[in-house]
């Protein structure tokens, strides 16, 4: 690959590390946030309330394309994977990186898949509750709908492992190779101590939230302005 066409890939992958966290976190979830508050103040108390809330949302055409742009921010994780698969293969981590890609473009898929539920599913079956004929009729969409939700609990279980792995080796790829030490470091504390979180093993850490938040926000954006540097 020339050094110009090169540059470029570190300059996409580095902008698509940096927008991913903050499209598909901070910018959905406030933006979430702020739309549904309104539609939410008249939901009533009840084992029907989540349903209600769901179909309500799902009227809201911001809140469906706010659901589909995450959906599409995922894929920010391909030219990011790809510019650090390059980055590293050229200093002798290869292999690593490789199946440390594997991994990411797994988990990215994975995401993908989750994240549709809710537009192309929960919120038809919010709709179909409030729309339910009978309690019985009610009973079983509940029944459904929480079977569902489930499922999608679990696909985000599996996606955050398998995220996880990847930031993992990546970062012991970049302390192996002496690439950004302090990144490694970030991203390999990050991902070892959310992990008990994810697989019922007994164990705990201070604060789950703060190990994955540092996988999921800070370790990308950090990554991402040291491709940007990358020469």
């Amino acid at each position: 690959m020339s050094t110009e066409h090169e540059r470029g890939l570190f300059i996409a992958g580095g902008l698509c590390a940096i927008l991913w966290p903050i499209l598909s976190e901070l910018v959905f979830f406030a933006a979430t946030s702020a739309l549904a508050r309104g539609a939410m103040l008249d939901v009533p108390a009840g084992p029907g309330a989540y349903a209600i809330r769901l179909a309500k949302l799902g009227q809201q055409p911001a809140i469906l394309a706010l659901e589909w742009g995450r959906v599409a921010a995922q894929l920010l994780l391909w030219p990011f994977l790809l510019a650090v698969y390059r980055l590293l293969s050229r200093r002798g981590e290869r292999d690593l990186t490789l199946v440390a890609v594997g991994l990411g473009l797994v988990a990215m898929v994975v995401m993908v898949l989750s994240q549709t539920l809710n537009p192309t599913l929960s919120h038809a079956l919010g709709q179909s509750y409030v729309d339910a004929k009978s309690d019985a009729e009610g009973a079983a969409i509940l029944a459904t709908l929480n079977g569902w939700m489930q499922w999608h609990r679990g696909l985000n279980q599996t996606a955050c492992l398998l995220y996880q792995g990847c930031v993992g080796l990546i970062s012991l790829g970049l302390i192996r190779s002496r690439t950004w030490r302090a990144r490694g470091w970030m991203g390999l504390v990050g991902a070892l101590l959310a992990i008990p979180a994810k697989i019922p093993l007994g164990l705990s850490v201070p604060s789950n939230i703060i190990w994955t938040g540092l996988a999921y926000m800070i370790w990308p954006i950090a990554m991402g302005i040291g491709l940007l540097k990358e020469q």
